[in-house]
């Protein structure tokens, strides 16, 4: 573990954390809801899970490829939809979900 960022004596700084053990970072990750009511001592303490780089761009990807996908195959405008990767490692898909008329952006 390691801070992010530079010192300053009036920010607190990031903790970027990592597992060697994709079980312990599962278990950590599955049992955050814990601390929606924490003690005094851990109020203000978040944790968000963070992909490496290279799955960033593997996920950019493969949404990518599924718009263009559905702009070669599907008449109704890839804006009408939001596109969303879903699982964990290999067993990664794509999924579509259908935008509201009021979240649809211009």
């Amino acid at each position: 573990m390691f801070r992010l960022g530079r010192w300053s004596a009036d920010k607190d700084r990031p903790l970027l954390v990592t597992f060697n053990d994709l079980e312990l970072r599962e278990a950590v990750m599955s049992n955050l809801r814990k601390l929606r009511n924490p003690i005094d001592k851990f109020r203000g303490v978040g944790i968000s899970p963070d992909l490496h780089p290279k799955e960033r761009i593997d996920i950019r990807n493969m949404i990518e490829e599924a718009k263009q996908l559905h702009t070669d195959n599907e008449s109704e405008d890839v804006g009408n939809f939001r596109f969303l990767v879903v699982g964990k490692g290999h067993c990664r898909k794509v999924i579509k979900i259908r935008r509201s008329n009021s979240s649809v952006q211009g």
